[in-house]
């Protein structure tokens, strides 16, 4: 994120690095959605290298290094056709931003334990959009996760 057009807004990044832990997970991700603006998406998507290169550190969660992948699918996907602003790809682009943000809830750099919270955060933004993810992967002809199936 090194050119203008490429930063996270300010806003969504204090979102980001919040540790409140009197809001609901749900809250959080519904909050972090609504910050995520056309800049924030691009921001995103320049990040892929990046993005890549961290899913690529999760040899030992298949379940989790899936599901990132079929939600970063989904958002390129939806980036590429203009779709960005829909509610179902901010809510999945905010899983992923912090999913790619280390330093969150529970830092990743934690053993054992470091990536509970985007486990956690990943899952919740697959069950809120369960019917887009649902409908992305049968016109892609992706395997969904079997919980939405």
């Amino acid at each position: 994120m090194t050119t203008k057009h490429q930063s996270i807004p300010d806003a969504l990044n204090r979102h980001l690095s919040a540790h409140n832990a009197t809001t609901s997970l749900a809250d959080y991700l519904e909050g972090g959605a609504n910050l995520i603006t056309p800049e924030a998406a691009a921001a995103l998507h320049g990040q892929q290298e990046a993005l890549s290169a961290k899913i690529a550190t999760l040899a030992e969660s298949e379940r989790l290094r899936s599901r990132i992948e079929l939600l970063n699918a989904f958002f390129e996907q939806d980036y590429a056709e203009g779709h960005a602003a829909t509610p179902a790809c901010r809510e999945i682009a905010f899983a992923l931003l912090y999913f790619l943000k280390g330093a969150d809830r529970i830092p990743d750099s934690v053993p054992e334990i470091g990536l509970l919270d985007d486990a956690m955060i990943i899952q919740l933004a697959i069950q809120h959009q369960a019917a887009a993810i649902r409908a992305h992967c049968r016109s892609h002809g992706l395997q969904c996760p079997p919980e939405i199936e």
